[in-house]
């Protein structure tokens, strides 16, 4: 849950970000520029409100890798006791579980959401019971009529005509099944039918029916935000004026027949399920009455979707620029005991060379250094930072987790008691010491259980080698080939003569042909390189996974040592 609330929180905030920039740049483009089109106007908030909803659905649809790739140094700590046991990192620094404000904002935002969508099905619990309730249109003429005018706007069948007493106005609804409802008292004249079914039918070949969705999603989401309450107004108003431009254009209809239309229409409020043809508000009728002075004055259509894409690509996906991907970096530091006194120099001093299994002998000098291996008899892990407001220490059998500051060492190792098993806590400025065996014995197999799990790529790192050998072979049978290619031109000297010429010739292809398998073969290096990096970024986020579900075990077990006061206080 930690997870999903640590990714959710940085998704909204960068959406919520990248939104004000780009409602900044559309709503700068279309007071620039007042001849732009309302279909392109729509278009542009449209994007708007997609980006909101893309930024939290799909927020690494597109990464840009631009910035340096970190560097992460894990310092693995490994006691030399005669025997070869590395440990491994596989925690990072342990923190309380406890309610975090991001927890209760989200929780907030998920709460104010559900209630939006509760409300939003509350109110469109009539629209059944309107379409059931409507009669069938049996006006022949009407029928013909609508059916030309689809035909006309390049729909391939006429949405279903209906009358009922509940509408004020001609609306289409629907969205599997287009209906275009008209009110029952008939007071539209022939010419204005005309023009209020065309408008109803550009609204189906627009697919606002369906597009209407994204900005609603938009300020379902992001309610708190005046981007999104801005983009879903002004998509409204652009598309009612975007079929309004449809009528007049593919309708052949003069501007001032059509401004009267929609003042007879009047004002009246939008249901929620239906896209009418009057105006929801005086301003919007306004507004729309100055657009649609202004159909004949649009840019060139090449401008328009040229505004359009670049708009949609420099602001509107939801790019990322990220880091490239992370360099794990190992560091292996080698703690060994102090080295006792020389024994005086006894004749049987000599090491037997028959020695028991079970024996420390001495270890062999070691290779090149790799990645460590794992181990689970011996696992130590430190994590120090002075800035670190809570502490985490635990000297267990073999195993020993120090996370904190460096004077939290210094404290809990004045409380531990000699050598038993210890665990000591710090949240803040409050801090527990926990010495109860079964408690420590639960934390001493939550971390025993990931050191068995993590998987640290020692069998990946002698393929590696490997392929570091091979691959250097290559480059010297590379290398030949090319000294010998030198040779063969400089012995051909004399390029007139036909023995030479054939000589050279059939040298240059022997060589062509090595050359070409030493370079299939160094492609199959690289695939096989290729298959050695997914696997260790499948390692790396194993082990991101153990020890993310080993911190959460610890801290529940502390917190229910706390609890129970089995933990006691220490001052």
């Amino acid at each position: 849950m930690s997870a999903f609330i640590d990714a959710l929180l940085p998704r909204v905030a960068h959406a919520s970000l990248q939104s004000i920039v780009l409602a900044a740049l559309v709503y700068a483009l279309c007071r620039g520029m007042p001849s732009l089109s309302a279909a392109t106007r729509s278009w542009l908030w449209w994007l708007v409100a997609a980006q909101m909803v893309l930024g939290v659905t799909c927020p690494d649809l597109f990464t840009l890798r631009l910035l340096p790739a970190p560097t992460t140094v894990h310092a693995v700590v490994i006691q030399n006791t005669g025997t070869d046991m590395p440990s491994i990192d596989v925690a990072n620094d342990t923190t309380p579980s406890t309610l975090s404000w991001q927890t209760l904002l989200l929780s907030a935002w998920a709460i104010a959401i559900v209630v939006q969508v509760a409300f939003a099905v509350w109110r469109s619990r009539h629209l059944p019971g309107v379409l059931r309730r409507a009669l069938p249109h049996d006006d022949a003429r009407v029928e013909a009529l609508c059916a030309r005018r689809a035909h006309e706007l390049g729909l391939r069948r006429s949405p279903r005509l209906a009358v009922s007493d509940e509408v004020s106005s001609p609306q289409v609804v629907g969205l599997w099944r287009p209906t275009i409802l008209l009110p029952s008292d008939d007071t539209l004249s022939p010419d204005e039918l005309d023009m209020a079914l065309m408008h109803e039918l550009a609204h189906v070949r627009r697919g606002d029916l369906y597009l209407g969705w994204i900005p609603a999603a938009a300020r379902t989401l992001f309610f708190f935000h005046p981007a999104a309450w801005l983009a879903n107004r002004e998509y409204a108003l652009c598309r009612e004026a975007a079929c309004d431009a449809m009528v007049v254009s593919r309708g052949h209809r003069e501007p001032q027949n059509y401004g009267r239309l929609l003042l007879r229409l009047g004002v009246s409020p939008h249901p929620h399920h239906a896209l009418p043809g009057a105006s929801p508000t005086f301003l919007n009728l306004k507004r729309r009455l100055v657009m649609l002075g202004r159909i004949h004055e649009t840019p060139p259509r090449a401008i328009t979707l040229a505004l359009v894409g670049v708009v949609t690509l420099a602001a509107a996906l939801p790019w990322r620029v990220v880091a490239a991907s992370e360099t794990p970096t190992y560091v292996s530091v080698s703690v060994a005991p102090p080295a006792p006194p020389a024994p005086p120099p006894v004749p049987a001093a000599p090491a037997l060379p028959a020695m028991p299994a079970h024996a420390m002998p001495t270890p062999p000098t070691p290779r090149a250094p790799r990645a460590p291996t794992v181990s689970s008899s011996s696992m130590n892990i430190v994590s120090v930072s002075d800035d670190a407001k809570n502490a985490f220490i635990y000297f267990g059998d073999g195993i020993s987790v120090m996370s904190g500051k460096a004077s939290d060492f210094s404290r809990a190792e004045a409380m531990r008691q000699g050598n038993d098993d210890f665990a000591w806590y710090r949240d803040g400025g409050k801090a527990w010491a926990l010495r109860d065996p079964g408690y420590l014995k639960r934390i001493h197999d939550v971390y025993a259980r990931a050191s068995k799990q993590a998987d640290v790529p020692q069998k990946t790192a002698d393929r590696q080698e490997r392929l570091d050998r091979e691959q250097e072979a290559l480059n010297d049978q590379m290398a030949k080939l090319s000294e010998r290619q030198s040779d063969l031109a400089n012995r051909n000297q004399n390029p007139g003569n036909p023995e030479s010429a054939i000589a050279y010739a059939q040298g240059h292809a022997t060589i062509a042909r090595e050359q070409a398998a030493v370079g299939q073969k160094m492609g199959d290096l690289a695939r096989e390189r290729a298959d050695i990096a997914r696997e260790l970024a499948e390692q790396n986020r194993q082990q991101g996974r153990l020890a993310d579900s080993a911190t959460r075990e610890v801290n529940q077990i502390l917190a229910e040592a706390v609890r129970n006061h089995v933990a006691v206080e220490a001052h």
